[in-house]
């Protein structure tokens, strides 16, 4: 028995014919979480094809709990993620050597970055509040879809637009989100 079995984890090939099976609706759903999730250079179709290679590749393990258009869309929330923590972390070097600084009176030095460390600890906890909002609304793939978008700062039209909801049934998942939000909160939920 291989290491992928013992985890509980689909198989590439197990994996491959998910993909194969999916559905309109489930790629047109797919379509609008890598829409919402990519940002500069990241193109969406760039980053859907890349949640593909990687689950495909073997290199990111779907849990057989898991159903497989959920975990496509985590990839690429991921996948997401990280491409920006790349660009944010990168440092603008400038020369010495420059004559416009060597006549400057005086050169102000960038705040330091935070550390590997605290950068973990920050994504781990944004992680950690992402999961559980979205367990709160497991099995309604529409108000996760809503949520993944608040969450990443889209707003009305353009939420609407990627659950493909019309307006009245958009305001209804939308009142009915801040209702189970408000109750889970009365009931002891915290992010």
């Amino acid at each position: 028995m291989d290491s992928i079995e013992k985890t509980g984890a689909l198989t590439p090939q197990e994996l491959e014919e998910a993909i194969n099976e999916f559905s309109d609706a489930d790629l047109l759903r797919l379509k609008k979480v890598s829409q919402l999730y990519a940002h500069y250079p990241v193109e969406p179709e760039e980053l859907l094809q890349e949640a593909y290679c990687r689950a495909l590749a073997g290199t990111r393990s779907c849990p057989r709990n898991v159903r497989v258009v959920k975990f496509i869309a985590e990839a690429m929330r991921s996948i997401a993620h990280n491409e920006l923590q790349k660009i944010e972390n990168q440092r603008e070097e400038i020369s010495l050597q420059d004559e416009e600084l060597q006549n400057s009176v005086a050169l102000t030095l960038k705040e330091p970055s935070p550390t590997a460390e605290e950068r973990m600890i920050t994504n781990e906890t944004v992680r950690g509040t992402e999961n559980r909002l979205l367990d709160l609304f497991d099995g309604d793939e529409e108000a996760q879809l809503i949520v993944i978008g608040m969450l990443t700062g889209s707003e009305g039209a353009e939420l609407r637009l990627a659950t493909g909801l019309d307006q009245t049934s958009f305001n209804t998942k939308r009142r009915y989100i801040r209702r189970k939000l408000n109750d889970a909160r009365q009931n002891g939920f915290t992010l």
